[in-house]
């Protein structure tokens, strides 16, 4: 059992008065999440590789936000009314321009393997996190790069914000190991053929796909995943048992087959289809989301329409994103301007407010608490926060691999610090752990505020007991 202690202390500069804080914390199920088996196939030096030593590397990143987040042991990513303040990075000093991340204190921070803790020291100087602090939380090292997004940022290609997590060596979308015309988002669609992955089960122990036939036709194909479940007359390797494959109703509503997008979404649990008859959208012109419910199957169907007064790109398998009620799309033409909408009021739509940058040339990869996070194919990673419709982006220069901008991440239900990633029916990668997560939720009880004329030490205490 985890115990943690929390200091802040605030020096002003000129008189030398130091205003202390002390908190106790609550720890999340992050670190659960982290070391729950995906299955029979984990292979521990992976693991080992990426979140070992784990007081440096699990527990080794500090993150402050401006508000207090629930503390409740789900609550894995912060929510996007909390805006990141601060962080820090265990063994390292920002020498950076950016002046959100502070200094790795050496002396003071200490590991005491007698008394079962390690004492965590950051020093941040006067122009280092500015700014109201009403919780403090404790992340992988490479979550405290920045992770959730600045308007001075300094790309760092060194700290990704993901990290492998397990080998993949029983691919779901490598047409070779599945038995099927599999695919996602990199590889294209072929009406009656290509199945495309949108989610994994690991405790059903299920691969979810879907497959258009024709402009009223859906099917959800249903492949055992081979990760709980193992049969002596079955070659996992090189095929993927069919389970079911489900036709859906007739679709109310006929959708444009020549171009496609889609997304899970884990804030409700549906999968998402964007059907669009061109490469773009004119002033005026619509395009059909279809809407379905995983746990039902109902459909919905939804015409947007561009109100934009610009040209909207349609183009390639990741040109929208559905998130908490509100879609994403991006101009077609440069500088590249994401503007959200509400999915059935295309009426409101809102431009979203670069800061940092005044273009983004990717295309949405995934979302959670309300942040979309955004990759292109030169590593540039941007997070749209869609609370304050604004776009920032980390020091966490991209996501996972140096080619990671064709890198598709395939959500797992119910479980959202873990995607298995995936290029398309050409290669094959691994499960990635997004690494901003919080380990612990440690909320003041009153806020501090900490300006240019203070200093500041967080000192952060985790005790095995």
């Amino acid at each position: 059992m985890l115990k943690g202690t929390m200091k802040i202390e605030l020096t002003d500069v000129h008189n030398g008065k130091t205003d202390t804080v002390i908190e106790h914390n609550m720890i999340t199920n992050a670190l659960t999440n982290i070391f729950k088996p995906l299955g029979h196939l984990n292979n521990p030096s992976t693991m080992y590789n990426n979140i070992a030593p784990y007081y440096q590397k699990v527990l080794g990143g500090l993150l402050l936000f401006d508000n207090a987040i629930e503390e409740n042991p789900n609550m894995l990513y912060a929510p996007a009314n909390a805006n990141m303040v601060g962080c820090a990075a265990y063994g390292l000093q920002n020498n950076t321009t950016g002046k959100m991340r502070g200094g790795f204190n050496q002396t003071e921070s200490e590991l005491n393997l007698a008394n079962r803790y390690m004492k965590y020291v950051y020093d941040f100087a006067t122009s280092q996190a500015n700014g109201t602090i009403s919780c403090v939380c404790l992340t992988h090292l490479n979550g405290g790069f920045t992770s959730y997004g600045s308007d001075d940022a300094v790309f760092n290609s060194s700290y990704p914000l993901g990290v492998s997590l397990y080998d993949s060596p029983l691919q779901y979308v490598y047409t070779s190991y599945t038995g099927a015309n599999t695919g996602d988002k990199y590889s294209g669609l072929t009406l009656e053929k290509t199945e495309v992955l949108f989610l994994i089960d690991r405790q059903a122990d299920i691969a979810y796909y879907f497959r258009i036939d024709n402009a009223s036709s859906i099917h959800i194909i249903k492949r055992r995943a081979y990760l709980q479940s193992i049969s002596v007359l079955e070659n996992p390797y090189s095929q993927k048992a069919l389970v079911d494959d489900i036709e859906l109703s007739e679709l109310s509503t006929p959708m444009p087959t020549n171009y496609f997008a889609y997304n899970f979404d884990h804030a409700d649990k549906c999968l998402y289809i964007f059907s669009s008859s061109g490469s773009y959208k004119k002033p005026n012109e619509t395009l059909v989301i279809t809407k379905i419910n995983i746990s039902n199957w109902h459909i919905q169907q939804y015409e947007w329409v561009n109100t934009t007064g610009v040209n909207i790109t349609t183009n390639g398998m990741r040109y929208a994103y559905a998130h908490e009620g509100y879609v994403y799309f991006k101009s077609y033409n440069s500088p590249y301007k994401v503007y959200k909408f509400e999915i059935g009021n295309s009426a409101n739509v809102v431009q979203i407010e670069y800061h940092g940058f005044s273009s983004i040339s990717g295309y949405p990869h995934f979302a959670y608490n309300g942040r979309i996070y955004y990759e292109n194919y030169n590593n540039e990673l941007y997070i749209i926060n869609g609370n304050t419709n604004q776009g920032l982006k980390p020091e966490n220069q991209r996501i996972y691999s140096s080619s990671n901008g064709q890198i598709c991440y395939t959500p797992l239900l119910n479980e959202p610090m873990i995607y298995f990633g995936s290029y398309g029916n050409w290669s094959t990668s691994t499960f990635i752990l997004m690494t901003n997560y919080l380990a612990t939720i440690n909320n003041l009880s009153e806020p501090v505020t900490k300006t240019a004329d203070k200093t500041m030490k967080i000192t952060y205490i985790i005790q095995e007991q």
